[in-house]
């Protein structure tokens, strides 16, 4: 590989991320302005019932002009949930960039996703949010294709805050037990701890297991559901609350919360 080339691929670009809304200006404008490599567009999923699709292919050709890569995803722009996933996969992707998220752009829902999502993964990457100041506001008629702001002001860089997300242990064991269950009951307990065991989130007990070779034989039953609820299923259950477990007579199960799918929607993202 030559020099120029290993170069390049050490460099950090300019990531700007931005939803789909009723405007081109501020999200182009901002672009320009700090000099971005590459912006990604966030569309609704549904483009024939979305008003603000109209403005995609003007977007995507000023940012041409300017030379700047524009790449897209799409998320149901009413779904909290379905927009941080989405936002998770652009970070995930670009995690060894610097990534700028514009939370002025988008339904109310799309910027409230946007801000969460800069405290969610703050520690996954470089992320910071922006709010772009219009020069003016329009009528804002979509049927009428006239955006709903026009030119740029002012950049506002925003406070950073963060928001614990579970760690990735705990959200590839709700993964297992979304997999895993067996309609409303969920997963066996005896299952999700056999399974936690071959997916390696149950680590083996140095003291007994000297070649750290993990079997079932080798590892006690008791030892096995003393590592599931210590460090699985309490903190799944009682400090995040995204999981419940019943009795069904002499069996436990383990199922997901509506939180715990909710969570599990976006969280599950790159896992």
């Amino acid at each position: 590989m030559s020099v120029p080339k290993i170069m390049s691929s050490l460099q950090t670009l300019r990531v700007h991320v931005a939803p789909v809304g009723f405007e081109v200006d501020r999200i182009v404008l901002p672009a320009i302005e700090m000099k971005a490599d590459r912006v990604w567009l966030i569309i609704h999923d549904n483009p024939s019932v979305d008003e603000g699709h109209q403005f995609v292919k003007s977007i995507r050709d000023k940012l041409k002009q300017a030379r700047i890569e524009c790449l897209q995803t799409e998320a149901d722009r009413v779904e909290l949930f379905d927009i941080l996933r989405a936002l998770r996969i652009i970070i995930l992707k670009e995690k060894g960039n610097s990534i700028l998220v514009n939370v002025s752009v988008g339904s109310k829902i799309q910027a409230i996703a946007s801000m969460m999502a800069c405290m969610m993964f703050k520690d996954i990457a470089m992320i910071k949010p922006y709010y772009a100041v219009p020069e003016r506001y329009t009528s804002s008629l979509a049927k009428e294709e006239k955006q709903e702001t026009e030119g740029l002001k002012q950049i506002i860089g925003l406070p950073e805050y963060k928001i614990e997300i579970p760690s990735d242990k705990l959200i590839r064991c709700l993964d297992l037990i979304n997999r895993k269950s067996d309609g409303k009951r969920g997963v066996p307990k005896r299952e999700l701890k056999d399974s936690a065991i071959e997916s390696g989130l149950i680590q083996e007990d140095e003291k007994r297991i000297s070649d750290r070779k993990r079997t079932k034989k080798q590892y006690s039953e008791q030892a096995a559901y003393m590592s599931l609820n210590k460090n699985l299923i309490e903190p799944l259950q009682k400090y995040w609350r995204f999981i419940t477990e019943t009795k069904i007579g002499t069996h436990h199960f383990i199922s997901l919360t509506d939180e715990g799918k909710n969570a599990l929607h976006f969280l599950s993202a790159g896992i």
